[in-house]
């Protein structure tokens, strides 16, 4: 396996594949808990117009690794990956879901507006 392959590493979930890069942290010796943090995977995930991270941190006992996005550790990558691309997911889709939410009720007040004035213009002209 050449130096290239050790960087990435592709995890199949719920029937789509997300490709993570290895980098570097930021800062040396950054820790979670009393653990350090050896190396950091991301994914990028798109959903609609939205993009987020899925970020996986690889601890330098070589033997665990912690999702971002929940406390706690897995032993295989995999495990980790699919933690963390699972919640990222539902992440993104409570935010479109939000969004539409709100455009819908944007929608109503506006409606709701337009009807109000048409009923005063009404009442006016009596």
């Amino acid at each position: 396996m050449n130096r290239d392959d050790d960087a990435l590493r592709t995890v199949g979930v719920n029937g789509r594949e997300f490709t993570f890069e290895r980098t570097h942290p930021n800062k040396d010796g950054r820790r979670i808990g009393e653990r350090t943090v050896a190396a950091i995977w991301v994914s990028p995930m798109q959903s609609r117009k939205t993009l987020a991270n899925a970020t996986v941190n690889e601890f330098d006992d070589g033997v665990l690794y912690g999702p971002s996005s929940v406390p706690g550790v897995f032993s295989d990558f995999p495990g980790a990956a699919a933690a963390e691309v699972t919640v990222r997911w539902l992440e993104l889709a409570n935010h479109h879901l939000a969004n539409s939410v709100k455009r819908q009720r944007e929608l109503m007040m506006m409606a709701a507006g337009i009807l109000a004035v048409i009923a005063i213009i009404a009442i006016a002209f009596r």
